[in-house]
Protein backbone atom coordinates (compact mmCIF):
# COMPACT_ATOMS: atom_id res chain seq x y z
CA UNK A 1 0.00 0.00 0.00
CA UNK A 2 1.38 3.40 -0.96
CA UNK A 3 1.63 5.96 1.81
CA UNK A 4 2.95 9.09 0.10
CA UNK A 5 2.56 10.82 -3.26
CA UNK A 6 5.51 12.64 -4.82
CA UNK A 7 4.67 15.10 -7.58
CA UNK A 8 6.97 16.40 -10.25
CA UNK A 9 6.49 20.16 -10.58
CA UNK A 10 6.95 21.40 -14.15
CA UNK A 11 4.34 20.02 -16.52
CA UNK A 12 2.37 18.38 -13.71
CA UNK A 13 1.54 21.04 -11.11
CA UNK A 14 2.23 24.12 -13.23
CA UNK A 15 2.14 24.71 -16.98
CA UNK A 16 5.74 25.87 -17.10
CA UNK A 17 7.36 23.68 -19.75
CA UNK A 18 6.33 25.85 -22.76
CA UNK A 19 7.78 28.91 -21.02
CA UNK A 20 11.05 27.13 -20.25
CA UNK A 21 11.31 25.82 -23.81
CA UNK A 22 10.67 29.33 -25.16
CA UNK A 23 13.61 30.68 -23.18
CA UNK A 24 15.84 27.78 -24.20
CA UNK A 25 14.93 28.32 -27.86
CA UNK A 26 15.84 32.00 -27.62
CA UNK A 27 19.15 31.30 -25.87
CA UNK A 28 20.08 28.74 -28.52
CA UNK A 29 19.14 31.12 -31.35
CA UNK A 30 21.36 33.81 -29.86
CA UNK A 31 24.20 31.30 -29.98
CA UNK A 32 23.67 30.24 -33.57
CA UNK A 33 21.51 27.13 -33.02
CA UNK A 34 18.07 27.14 -34.64
CA UNK A 35 15.46 24.95 -32.94
CA UNK A 36 11.72 25.25 -32.52
CA UNK A 37 10.24 25.06 -29.04
CA UNK A 38 8.86 21.64 -29.99
CA UNK A 39 12.31 20.41 -30.95
CA UNK A 40 13.78 21.74 -27.72
CA UNK A 41 11.05 20.03 -25.74
CA UNK A 42 11.44 16.70 -27.52
CA UNK A 43 15.13 16.58 -26.67
CA UNK A 44 15.42 18.22 -23.30
CA UNK A 45 12.20 18.23 -21.23
CA UNK A 46 12.87 16.62 -17.88
CA UNK A 47 16.62 17.27 -17.84
CA UNK A 48 18.31 19.80 -15.60
CA UNK A 49 19.43 22.97 -17.34
CA UNK A 50 23.00 22.01 -16.51
CA UNK A 51 22.56 18.75 -18.45
CA UNK A 52 20.97 20.75 -21.27
CA UNK A 53 24.03 23.00 -21.44
CA UNK A 54 26.45 20.06 -21.36
CA UNK A 55 24.62 18.28 -24.19
CA UNK A 56 24.39 21.38 -26.36
CA UNK A 57 28.08 22.17 -25.88
CA UNK A 58 29.05 18.57 -26.66
CA UNK A 59 26.74 18.07 -29.65
CA UNK A 60 27.45 21.42 -31.29
CA UNK A 61 31.05 21.85 -30.13
CA UNK A 62 30.42 25.35 -28.83
CA UNK A 63 30.79 27.09 -25.49
CA UNK A 64 27.69 28.83 -24.18
CA UNK A 65 28.18 32.05 -22.18
CA UNK A 66 29.49 31.58 -18.66
CA UNK A 67 26.39 33.26 -17.22
CA UNK A 68 23.90 31.22 -19.25
CA UNK A 69 22.33 29.59 -16.18
CA UNK A 70 21.75 32.95 -14.48
CA UNK A 71 20.42 34.34 -17.77
CA UNK A 72 17.97 31.43 -18.10
CA UNK A 73 16.73 31.92 -14.56
CA UNK A 74 16.28 35.66 -15.00
CA UNK A 75 14.35 35.33 -18.25
CA UNK A 76 12.21 32.45 -17.07
CA UNK A 77 11.24 34.04 -13.77
CA UNK A 78 10.17 37.16 -15.67
CA UNK A 79 7.97 34.98 -17.91
CA UNK A 80 6.57 33.21 -14.84
CA UNK A 81 5.39 36.51 -13.41
CA UNK A 82 3.53 37.31 -16.63
CA UNK A 83 2.31 33.97 -17.90
CA UNK A 84 2.64 31.05 -15.47
CA UNK A 85 -0.56 29.24 -14.51
CA UNK A 86 -1.36 26.31 -12.29
CA UNK A 87 -2.37 23.10 -14.01
CA UNK A 88 -6.13 22.94 -14.60
CA UNK A 89 -8.03 21.78 -11.52
CA UNK A 90 -4.90 21.04 -9.52
CA UNK A 91 -5.98 23.10 -6.50
CA UNK A 92 -9.13 21.02 -6.07
CA UNK A 93 -7.22 17.79 -6.61
CA UNK A 94 -4.62 18.64 -3.97
CA UNK A 95 -7.30 19.81 -1.55
CA UNK A 96 -8.97 16.40 -1.79
CA UNK A 97 -5.78 14.33 -1.46
CA UNK A 98 -6.00 11.83 1.37
CA UNK A 99 -2.30 10.97 1.38
CA UNK A 100 0.57 13.31 2.30
CA UNK A 101 2.40 14.84 -0.64
CA UNK A 102 5.75 16.33 -1.56
CA UNK A 103 7.61 17.47 -4.68
CA UNK A 104 10.68 16.11 -6.52
CA UNK A 105 11.92 18.49 -9.21
CA UNK A 106 14.79 18.92 -11.63
CA UNK A 107 14.35 22.70 -11.41
CA UNK A 108 16.29 24.76 -8.86
CA UNK A 109 14.52 25.34 -5.56
CA UNK A 110 14.12 29.08 -6.01
CA UNK A 111 12.28 28.49 -9.28
CA UNK A 112 9.94 25.89 -7.76
CA UNK A 113 9.19 28.23 -4.87
CA UNK A 114 8.51 31.10 -7.28
CA UNK A 115 6.20 28.90 -9.34
CA UNK A 116 4.30 27.84 -6.23
CA UNK A 117 3.92 31.45 -5.08
CA UNK A 118 2.60 32.60 -8.45
CA UNK A 119 0.33 29.57 -8.91
CA UNK A 120 -0.87 29.64 -5.28
CA UNK A 121 0.42 26.14 -4.54
CA UNK A 122 2.66 26.91 -1.56
CA UNK A 123 -0.03 26.00 1.04
CA UNK A 124 -0.22 22.47 -0.35
CA UNK A 125 3.50 21.69 -0.10
CA UNK A 126 5.20 24.19 2.19
CA UNK A 127 8.89 23.31 2.31
CA UNK A 128 8.37 19.68 1.22
CA UNK A 129 10.41 20.23 -1.94
CA UNK A 130 13.41 18.17 -3.06
CA UNK A 131 15.39 19.32 -6.11
CA UNK A 132 18.47 18.26 -8.03
CA UNK A 133 20.40 20.74 -5.86
CA UNK A 134 19.86 18.45 -2.85
CA UNK A 135 21.45 15.36 -4.40
CA UNK A 136 24.48 14.22 -6.35
CA UNK A 137 22.64 13.78 -9.65
CA UNK A 138 19.34 15.04 -11.03
CA UNK A 139 16.82 13.02 -13.02
CA UNK A 140 17.08 10.58 -14.81
CA UNK A 141 19.26 9.32 -11.93
CA UNK A 142 17.13 8.06 -9.01
CA UNK A 143 18.68 10.38 -6.42
CA UNK A 144 15.93 13.02 -6.28
CA UNK A 145 13.19 10.46 -5.64
CA UNK A 146 15.26 8.51 -3.15
CA UNK A 147 15.88 11.71 -1.20
CA UNK A 148 12.27 12.91 -1.45
CA UNK A 149 11.08 9.59 -0.05
CA UNK A 150 13.66 9.70 2.73
CA UNK A 151 12.57 13.20 3.74
CA UNK A 152 8.95 12.04 3.78
CA UNK A 153 9.90 9.20 6.10
CA UNK A 154 9.15 6.33 3.72
CA UNK A 155 10.97 3.86 1.53
CA UNK A 156 10.63 4.70 -2.18
CA UNK A 157 8.55 1.54 -2.64
CA UNK A 158 5.88 3.12 -0.43
CA UNK A 159 5.69 6.20 -2.65
CA UNK A 160 3.70 6.92 -5.78
CA UNK A 161 5.22 9.39 -8.25
CA UNK A 162 3.35 11.58 -10.74
CA UNK A 163 5.61 12.36 -13.69
CA UNK A 164 5.35 13.89 -17.16
CA UNK A 165 8.82 13.31 -18.64
CA UNK A 166 10.94 10.39 -19.75
CA UNK A 167 13.75 11.50 -17.45
CA UNK A 168 11.34 11.76 -14.53
CA UNK A 169 9.76 8.34 -15.03
CA UNK A 170 13.21 6.78 -15.43
CA UNK A 171 14.29 8.43 -12.17
CA UNK A 172 11.24 7.39 -10.14
CA UNK A 173 11.24 3.80 -11.41
CA UNK A 174 14.96 3.44 -10.71
CA UNK A 175 14.36 4.72 -7.17
CA UNK A 176 11.70 2.06 -6.61
CA UNK A 177 8.59 4.24 -6.80
CA UNK A 178 5.44 3.31 -8.66
CA UNK A 179 4.67 5.90 -11.34
CA UNK A 180 1.61 7.42 -12.98
CA UNK A 181 2.56 9.18 -16.19
CA UNK A 182 0.84 12.44 -17.06
CA UNK A 183 0.72 13.85 -20.60
CA UNK A 184 -2.02 16.47 -20.37
CA UNK A 185 0.26 19.48 -20.85
CA UNK A 186 2.52 17.91 -23.50
CA UNK A 187 2.36 18.85 -27.18
CA UNK A 188 2.90 15.22 -28.25
CA UNK A 189 0.82 13.45 -25.62
CA UNK A 190 0.18 10.15 -27.40
CA UNK A 191 3.82 9.59 -28.34
CA UNK A 192 4.99 10.65 -24.89
CA UNK A 193 2.46 8.39 -23.17
CA UNK A 194 3.72 5.35 -25.05
CA UNK A 195 7.29 6.22 -24.06
CA UNK A 196 6.37 6.65 -20.40
CA UNK A 197 4.70 3.23 -20.35
CA UNK A 198 7.78 1.64 -21.92
CA UNK A 199 9.92 3.23 -19.22
CA UNK A 200 7.83 1.70 -16.45
CA UNK A 201 4.85 3.95 -15.70
CA UNK A 202 1.99 1.80 -14.44
CA UNK A 203 -0.56 3.88 -16.31
CA UNK A 204 -0.73 7.13 -18.21
CA UNK A 205 -3.42 9.80 -18.04
CA UNK A 206 -3.91 12.89 -20.18
CA UNK A 207 -6.36 14.88 -18.09
CA UNK A 208 -5.89 16.20 -14.55
CA UNK A 209 -9.52 15.31 -13.87
CA UNK A 210 -8.52 11.64 -14.17
CA UNK A 211 -5.74 11.91 -11.60
CA UNK A 212 -7.76 11.15 -8.42
CA UNK A 213 -9.20 7.97 -9.94
CA UNK A 214 -5.79 6.93 -11.28
CA UNK A 215 -4.23 7.41 -7.86
CA UNK A 216 -7.07 5.51 -6.15
CA UNK A 217 -6.83 2.58 -8.55
CA UNK A 218 -3.07 2.41 -8.23
CA UNK A 219 -3.26 2.49 -4.44
CA UNK A 220 -5.49 -0.61 -4.52
CA UNK A 221 -3.01 -2.67 -6.54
Amino acid sequence: MFKHVIFDCDGVLVDSEPLSMEVDRDILAENGIAMTTEEVGAQFIGLTFEDFVRKIESDYRIRLPADVTEDKNRRLLALYERKLTAAPGIHDILSAMALPTSVASNSPRHRVEAAFRIARLTPFFGSRITTFEDVAQGKPAPDVYVEAARRAGYEPEACLAIEDSKAGVTSAVAAGCAVIGFTGLAHDGNILGEALLRLGARKVISDHADLPAAIASTLSL
